[in-house]
């Protein structure tokens, strides 16, 4: 069995069509699963979302037969619950002007799909190897998993969830890693990578022989065309997600 992840892609449609390109040199797969946050803070989300919605066939869950995509925590901000919250930590004239640009270029289509975009997914290949895939970690949409965290503290994220790997992105930096015998698996960002390397990232779980095993990928594109289209396609703070786009830190 052979899974293709990715994550975070964040409104950059060419990174995307990147991905998506390159990792057809690594398949064929069984599965392929998208872990959140599609459109917030890019120049393309509606070409995002329907590429995105095209891999899914229109169905996230992936019951139509297509990829599966997952909730993340800037996915949530688009749905109606967030009409009147303001999430933590984001300052309320930046975020209200944010997520009426995104709102404007979207569909009612596109907000239909993101509606039902699952919490996770669980892919169960032999007893006790299950792979658990969501965007931040195991119990919501907002706490990162990290490889620099504590084991009290990953132990508080994660609970006791049951898995053998947990793949999850979120804070859009690659890693692997063992925890308490598990192995935890960050597959970066598609869109906006904070690792220094602005090529965009994904990975491939393989199930053989009885063992998971992980590759995780990096591959260029235009970076200075989409910077270019941030500052000029009206995306509210444009300028300053092209500096963190060049960078690959923020």
């Amino acid at each position: 069995m052979r899974i293709l992840l990715f994550a975070d892609i964040h409104g950059n449609a060419q990174a995307l069509e990147a991905v998506v390109g390159d990792s057809a040199r690594h398949g064929p797969y069984d599965l392929t699963i998208c872990a959140g946050d599609l459109a917030w803070a890019g120049p393309r989300p509606r070409l995002v979302l329907q590429h995105v919605r095209d891999l899914c066939r229109e169905d996230p869950t992936g019951t139509a037969g297509g990829a599966i995509c997952l909730m993340g925590n800037c996915d949530r901000f688009l749905l109606d619950d967030f009409e009147q919250v303001l999430p933590p930590g984001k300052r309320a004239k930046r975020f209200w002007h944010q997520r009426k640009w995104m709102l404007d270029h979207l569909t009612s289509a596109d907000l239909g799909f993101l509606r039902r975009l699952p919490f996770q997914h669980r892919v169960g290949p032999a007893p006790g190897q299950d792979l658990l895939v969501v965007h931040a970690n195991p119990h919501n949409l907002d706490d990162p998993v990290s490889v620099d965290m504590t084991d009290e503290e990953l132990a508080s994220v994660i609970g006791d969830e049951e898995f053998r790997v947990l793949a999850f992105g979120h804070i859009h930096v690659p890693a692997v890693w063992q925890w308490r015998g598990r192995l935890l698996v960050n597959i970066a960002s598609v869109g906006l990578p904070r690792d220094g390397d602005t090529r965009a990232a994904y990975s491939v779980l393989t199930w053989s022989n009885g063992r998971w095993h992980v590759a995780q990928y990096r591959v260029n594109y235009e970076v200075g065309m989409v910077a270019e289209d941030m500052r000029k396609s009206g995306l509210p703070r444009g300028e300053h997600f092209a500096k963190r786009l060049l960078a690959a830190r923020y």
